[in-house]
């Protein structure tokens, strides 16, 4: 199994999240118009975002850094993770 970083969890949980969300309110989110489902799929893709720069910084790491690459994957990670909070928290 491949180890596991910040950035992945916090996608994959998102991820999971945003799908059991649609089908719960799948109802209301499909109002003839579409636009709910595709409101629904924008949110997906900050998960697939997410894993897709997961693995371009965990790349990067393995090539330049010799000693503990996944340390300071996560510490990268983690400070993206912290980022986009702030931002989140302050603009909404």
């Amino acid at each position: 199994m491949k180890k596991l970083s910040v950035l992945k969890v916090v996608s994959i949980i998102h991820l999971l999240l945003t799908v059991t969300w649609t089908i719960w309110y799948y109802g209301e989110l499909n109002d003839g118009k579409g636009w709910g489902l595709l409101f629904s799929l924008g949110l997906a893709s900050f998960g697939i975002i997410g894993l897709i720069v997961s693995w371009v910084v965990g790349y990067i790491c393995k090539k330049t850094i010799q000693e503990q690459p996944l340390r300071i994957q996560n510490t990268i990670e983690a400070a993206f993770v912290v980022g986009f909070l702030v931002f989140v928290g302050l603009y909404y």
